[in-house]
Formats: C-alpha cells, sequence, structure tokens
C-alpha cells in the first residue's frame, strides 16, 4: 500500500458499465481461487458467483477498469457469505483505498480493450511481470431495469478477511442492462488469474449505465483459533 495515496472514505458512489457473469462455482474451485487469502484455506461452499469486467467512469477515486471474481460462498467466521478472491484494478488509488476501506485484496494491473463494438468487446488484462487474461464478451437484447433492491441482503454482502478483520460491506445498485454472454475467457500458466473455465456460467447481463453505491463497511477481528499459523 502506496504511503501517498490520499485516502477516499466511504461511501462511495460509483458509475459506469460493465459486464456481470453468474457463475455455479465448485468446491473445489472456490478453494483453489482462495489459496493466497489468509483465513479462507479450506472454507468454501461452492454455489453462485460473480465473474465481472467492469470500466468505472465515475468514483469517489476517479475513473477506473477492474476485473473481479467472486467464487461461490465461504464459512468466513460464524457467516456463510460471498467473497471476492481476485480483484483488479487500473489505478493504485482503487488499490490502496478498497483495501483499506472494505478488505478487498485489489491488485494493480493494465487493461487493454483489443476489440470493441456495439455488440460486444475483447479485453487483455495483465498484472506487472506476469501472463495476460484475455476475455470476450458479446450482448444483445433489450435494455431493461434491475436494481438490487429486490434481492435479500445476504445476497448483496461481501465479508473480506484483511488484516486480522473480518470487513462486512452490503452493496447496492440499480442499472439497466442486456443479456450478455462470456464467450472466451484464456488464463494462461503464470497470468495470476484461476482457470475458471469449467464453472457453469447462469446468467450474464451488460450494464450500460449504473449506479453503484459501497457504504462503510462494519469490521469485526478474527478469533485467533481461525488466524493463520
Amino acid at each position: 500500500m502506496s504511503d501517498h495515496t490520499p485516502h477516499a472514505p466511504p461511501p462511495w458512489r460509483l458509475t459506469g458499465s460493465g459486464y456481470v457473469l453468474l457463475l455455479f462455482c465448485s468446491q473445489a474451485c472456490g478453494n483453489r481461487c482462495a489459496e493466497a487469502i489468509p483465513g479462507l484455506a479450506g472454507q468454501a461452499r461452492g454455489g453462485i458467483g460473480a465473474l465481472m469486467l467492469v470500466d468505472y467512469a465515475h468514483s469517489n477515486v476517479g475513473p477506473y477498469r477492474e476485473l473481479l471474481l467472486a467464487p461461490g460462498r465461504f464459512d468466513v467466521g460464524q457467516r456463510r457469505a460471498a467473497v471476492v478472491t481476485h480483484i483488479w484494478v487500473s489505478t493504485q488509488a482503487s488499490v490502496d483505498n478498497g483495501r483499506r476501506n472494505w478488505g478487498l485484496p485489489k491488485q494493480l494491473a493494465s487493461f487493454e480493450t483489443i476489440e470493441h463494438g456495439s455488440d460486444g468487446e475483447r479485453v487483455r488484462v495483465q498484472l506487472p511481470d506476469h501472463a495476460p487474461v484475455t476475455l470476450s464478451f458479446s450482448q444483445r437484447g433489450p435494455r431493461l431495469p434491475l436494481s438490487t433492491r429486490i434481492l435479500p441482503e445476504a445476497w448483496r454482502a461481501l465479508e473480506q478477511p484483511w488484516n486480522g478483520h473480518y470487513y462486512r460491506t452490503v452493496i447496492g445498485a440499480k442499472t439497466r442492462a442486456r443479456l450478455a454472454r462470456l464467450h472466451t475467457i484464456n488464463t494462461p500458466a503464470g497470468c495470476g488469474f484461476p482457470d475458471i473455465g469449467g464453472q457453469k456460467a447462469r446468467v450474464g447481463v451488460y450494464a450500460d449505465r449504473f449506479d453503484l453505491r459501497f457504504p462503510p463497511a462494519t469490521t469485526r477481528p478474527i478469533a485467533s483459533t481461525q488466524r493463520p499459523e
């Protein structure tokens, strides 16, 4: 974390566009994805997760891009919740404030749009000194309004272990969206992103104009018996 990054405290309001793909993730996949996160080893329970590729046009730290993976639910202390295991972003300000505010394990990456059209795009995302990840999406159908208000809180909550605490955040969003599909995701050896090719895609959407709100997280200490040695 950089000592020179200004603190941008929550709440945050973010607007932009992007793809959200719901996946049914196996328990084994969740455990592979969480190998590098202290306190999550062996805690995956599988279920509905999400892959997201987002372009934030406006945020509390300015515009940035993001690739995110939440591979199902985990036992987090005495709760079962969604956990983000991989989240790559294009600016250091997003990295530092995402870790500080919500315990998100953000990493700095470069983003390049290789192809872009009205019906989809192909994007390359790369950590420094790693092989690139390449994703291609398409979109179709009419745009319809969507809101997270129709979902129970448990479906909108993230529970992130970070620096000896659990960070719980209940997010909210509204948008208009159309159907989308992930056509390819290429995760070569050494890219730093897990292979999720075997996980079942349930539904995908492309949100061309969303409004996302990240409130302050509530924190609680991780019990000493749950911390890694």
